[in-house]
């Protein structure tokens, strides 16, 4: 409101001098309302200061002239408009002025190197009235121009990629597999300015996709903030709580959890962005995203988990039906993997084969799609006992009593080794042996009789 009046004061002064309401004149003092192009009318240095100079008591008579003398902070140009007759900035007073009035606008241009960062500087400066004789005259300045700010430099902003990654993961080798978690260790990369307290360094999954931070953790100079228990997040942002300069220095720690669904050999991705933090009045900034480095040997993730059995067949024992070929079947074992892909298992000797009489290992392998591979083994006992054989015989042999013949001979040769007569058991086993070579091609085949003998002749004692 006070500059409407004093711009207001302007128009009357040039139509006819200004008088008095009431009283005398006292000494001769100025006024000045600076604003600035800055927000709010603000200026700082580099800029320009619009002074509107004016009268605020006593009487400049006509012809008199008002000097204004050079500014401080300083400037590197100085104007005053109307102009007076003295050198530099001075105002010629045509009409008189009495009491109050307008008397013109003085332009200050400041330097650019005003006020240091961070501060600024009050407009003083010093004004004469000649009348002719040129004597100083008291001078008050206002408005919101009245302090030279600081000069608007814009900040040397840290630089892309802005940040690096380096990944191990649990491995012998610090790699990282399916169903693993990966550490990773974000270092500032150094390129550009410093960053300053206040700035924020975002890291974000890019890939795998169904990976996710499970951890983000702080470093020396950064604060990744809060973040519940068990929480589950795609990106960690770090906040400098310093300022820190150059490359190498740690921000903070990320820990990715590696889900089964991740195919071998992906490649962990991320991006980074940086927002500075807030800047002075009329400097710009945004955020900027690019890609991130990630290196390490758990930049990728590498199957390195063998396969695991979920289900393997149990030590088994079966009666022998031959020497060599008694055939045995058992029902196939199963795996699972860490990674998506098959699992191909294989048994060796297979289901179905021939085994022969005694105590065989089996071994099975269940190999992944990366090659890993775990193995298992059971144990099939094939048994040839006076008993097994005759259970055998009694599948094996077509007519129910010839079965029942050769049965009672293998009891026989039973009871005589309970009893401690290996001689009576010799003659019962022989005794079998006897009637199958004479069942051959009869109730039993050719190789019926010739498996069933082997079988006996193993068991005399």
């Amino acid at each position: 409101m006070l500059f409407v009046l004093v711009m207001g004061t302007s128009l009357a002064a040039g139509a006819a001098p200004a008088v008095a309401n009431s009283g005398q004149p006292g000494p001769v003092s100025l006024y000045m309302f600076c604003v600035g192009p800055g927000p709010n009318g603000t200026v700082a240095a580099g800029q320009t200061d619009s002074c509107a100079v004016s009268l605020s008591g006593g009487t400049l008579p006509a012809g008199s002239t008002v000097l204004m003398l050079p500014p401080s902070p300083a400037a590197t140009l100085v104007s005053c408009s109307p102009a007076g007759q003295l050198a530099g900035c001075s105002f010629g007073i045509t009409n008189a002025i009495v009491f109050h009035g307008y008397i013109g606008t003085e332009t200050i241009q400041f330097a650019p190197d005003g006020p240091s960062q961070g501060g600024g500087a009050s407009l003083s400066q010093v004004a004469e009235a000649c009348l002719p004789t040129c004597h100083s005259v008291p001078l008050t300045i206002d408005g919101p121009g009245k302090v030279v700010g600081t000069p608007v430099r814009p900040r040397f902003m840290p630089a892309a990629p802005f940040a690096y990654k380096v990944c191990a993961g649990p491995n012998p080798d610090r790699t990282v597999s399916e169903t693993q978690v990966d550490t990773c260790l974000i270092y500032t990369s150094g390129l550009g300015g410093p960053y300053i307290a206040g700035d924020i360094v975002t890291v974000a999954r890019v890939s795998p996709l169904d990976a996710s931070t499970v951890v983000c953790g702080d470093g020396p100079y950064a604060d990744a903030g809060a973040r519940p228990i068990g929480s589950v997040t795609t990106s960690c942002s770090y906040r400098f709580g310093t300022s820190v300069t150059g490359g190498g220095v740690l921000i903070g720690t990320e820990v990715l959890s590696i889900p089964s669904t991740v195919v071998p050999g992906a490649a962990v991705l991320q991006d980074v962005t940086f927002c500075p933090a807030p800047q002075p009045a009329g400097q710009t900034s945004s955020c900027s995203t690019g890609p991130m480095s990630v290196t390490g040997p758990g930049a990728n993730v590498i199957d390195e988990i063998p396969p695991a059995f979920t289900s393997v067949p149990p030590d088994m024992t079966v009666d022998a039906s031959g020497p060599t070929d008694t055939v045995v079947q058992y029902p196939a074992p199963a795996a699972t993997d860490n990674a998506p892909g098959a699992v191909s298992v294989s048994c060796t000797p297979a289901s179905g084969s021939m085994f022969a009489v005694g105590m065989t290992s089996v071994t099975c392998t269940a190999t992944d799609v990366s090659g890993n591979a775990a193995t298992a083994s059971f144990k099939v006992t094939v048994q040839n006992t006076l008993d097994s054989l005759c259970r055998v015989t009694t599948l094996e042999v077509g007519k129910v009593g010839v079965a029942h013949s050769l049965c009672e001979k293998l009891q026989g040769a039973a009871d005589a080794v309970a009893a401690g007569d290996s001689v009576a058991a010799d003659g019962k086993v022989g005794a079998y042996i006897n009637e199958v070579d004479a069942q051959s091609d009869k109730s039993l085949t050719t190789q019926q009789a010739q498996d069933l003998e082997g079988l006996a002749q193993l068991l005399m004692p």
